[in-house]
């Protein structure tokens, strides 16, 4: 079928552009969005909005914006995230990025996020066979369709290992600890205060 050979044309070919080929010129919020809907694999376009970029640095995702403009660091990220945004959360795709892009070093890290995406949907592309017949399209798709959840809980499973090993602060205990810690400083100052008020009162 033709449509079945466009799809593993889309799956062998469409990716991300390389470090080189990314913008060297700082680029504002509308240009960013307009350029990260070119940034394809597989014919799956990164639906992202002006909104969202900035929900994901407030979110602590991705830098921030140095002004208004973004580098190619900046779009290293979000190509990132308009991939894995399709299967995971705002907070596993944080613990991932976290693990994997350091600072001074997201060129080397969009190097392997392209060749580990390249692999993925090569990998996936050999498993539609030239020859698929219509009355076999259901039945290849629901094929993909359980191996996309095996995955997915595989990879679920490894980020619930990752945070046992390193387990987050509790937002609430936090919250109460700085609320504690605000009490016993005004109550020192308070303290402070009547000492003072004491000592005048001696002297006079």
């Amino acid at each position: 079928m033709d449509e079945v050979l466009k799809i593993k044309n889309l799956m062998e070919t469409d990716r991300p552009v390389s470090w080189e080929a990314l913008p060297d010129i700082d680029l504002y919020m509308d240009q960013v969005v307009a350029y990260l809907s070119r940034q394809t694999a597989g014919g799956n376009e990164s639906s992202m909005t002006s909104a969202m970029i900035n929900n994901y640095v407030k979110d602590g995702l991705m830098p921030r914006a140095c002004g208004k403009r973004y580098h190619r660091e900046h779009l290293v990220y979000l190509t990132a995230i308009g991939l894995l945004k399709n299967v995971l959360t705002v907070k596993d795709m944080k613990l991932l990025l976290e693990k994997e892009i350091r600072e001074g070093e997201e060129a080397q890290f969009y190097e392997k996020f392209l060749s580990q995406l390249d692999g993925a949907y090569c990998t996936v592309n050999e498993r539609i066979s030239d020859t698929l017949e219509e009355s076999k399209l259901a039945e290849a798709a629901l094929n993909l369709a359980l191996a996309s959840c095996a995955a997915k809980a595989a990879c679920e499973h490894l980020l619930a290992v990752m945070r046992e090993k390193e387990p987050e602060e509790d937002p609430k205990k936090e919250k109460a600890a700085a609320k504690k810690a605000k009490a016993e400083k005004k109550a020192a100052e308070k303290a402070a205060e009547a000492d003072k008020t004491d000592a005048l009162q001696e002297k006079l």
